[in-house]
């Protein structure tokens, strides 16, 4: 034990916990701004994705409490007893739970909605992935709740965090296999429904901007957690990065749910009638040639003319609406 305490050093304990749960409350600032906006806009989701709602805020507000109270073990409760660097913390180990909970459950939404956006295709392609997307999440699942379970019952020590090394990246491993395949399927099915329409090709445009930017920061913090386990998992580097990766998760929810609001204020930028409107003669060029010919005579001209209106509305999720609605919106032609 004493030659363990020796080779503790507090950057690499102490100050990468710090930081991470540092990281961990700004993000659950951001989250709670998220909550703020969703609840403001008054979205009529039906009752699957308020309950989803409510079981993500009520984790992150869980697991961000027990943040708190870790640290508050380390600088005060045990401060300056170097001994407490080296065990294990119910805290922490219970980590996994919290992840996998907050993320699986995210996931089969986000598989969900390209599975409605996709039906109809060849060869049940989006049922298809939504059953190979949840069959992910739920072995993550499982990777994670025992990887968790068997810390909190045979772990005492930070040394002993060397035995769980391959079961933490198996379950990274599936993480991120799941997050990419739906990032990358959301991405190809947004840019197969583009219709050539400027509305509605602005409003996959944004789609696809929204899956990158929440797919790009939880991968970092997965590879980033992962390799941390890998490279030194009795320090606690890889906690630098733990704390914050149910919040980035939650972070990914709210952003999609929170998108209609914006998609709805740039559809209203277009017209203040909420429609997009491109004014179509319908007479050639010869015909209207012969026309002002023809009206030479006389002093009466009659132009025909025709608008085409294109209707956007972001509706919100609903199960009532038809699985060829693109995301959760109708389109109206």
């Amino acid at each position: 034990m004493s030659s363990a305490l020796d080779l503790v050093k507090p950057s690499e304990t102490i100050g990468t916990i710090q930081l991470g749960i540092l990281m961990n409350s700004v993000l659950i600032g951001v989250v709670f701004m998220q909550w703020i906006a969703y609840f403001s806009s008054k979205f009529d989701d039906p009752w699957p994705v308020k309950l989803l709602v409510y079981w993500v805020m009520t984790l992150d507000i869980a697991h961000s409490a027990i943040s708190w109270e870790y640290l508050w073990q380390y600088t005060v409760i045990h401060f300056g007893d170097k001994a407490t660097l080296i065990a294990s913390h119910w805290e922490y180990d219970s980590g996994p739970w919290f992840i996998v909970l907050t993320a699986s459950p995210i996931q089969m939404f986000l598989a969900w909605r390209i599975r409605k956006m996709l039906a109809g295709k060849p060869f049940q392609l989006g049922n298809v992935l939504f059953g190979f997307i949840c069959t992910l999440s739920v072995i993550q699942v499982i990777f994670g709740l025992y990887m968790s379970t068997s810390l909190l019952i045979g772990v005492k020590s930070t040394e002993d965090y060397v035995k769980f090394v391959n079961i933490a990246v198996a379950w990274e491993s599936f993480a991120l296999a799941t997050d990419a395949i739906i990032m990358l399927s959301s991405i190809g099915t947004l840019l197969y429904r583009r219709t050539g329409f400027k509305q509605t090709d602005w409003i996959v445009f944004n789609l696809i901007l929204v899956s990158i930017e929440c797919a790009v920061p939880v991968t970092l913090f997965t590879v980033g957690h992962m390799t941390a386990v890998i490279t030194s998992p009795t320090t606690g580097v890889h906690q630098l990065f733990a704390w914050s990766q149910a919040r980035l998760y939650s972070n990914t929810l709210f952003v999609n749910l929170n998108a209609r609001g914006k998609l709805r204020r740039g559809q209203g930028t277009s017209n203040t009638s909420g429609a997009f409107d491109q004014p179509v003669n319908i007479l050639s060029g010869m015909e209207r040639g012969a026309i002002s010919r023809n009206n030479v005579r006389g002093p009466q001209q009659v132009h025909i003319d025709v608008n085409r209106e294109e209707h956007y509305a972001m509706d919100p999720i609903s199960t009532k609406l038809s699985d060829t609605e693109i995301y959760d919106g109708k389109q109206n032609m």
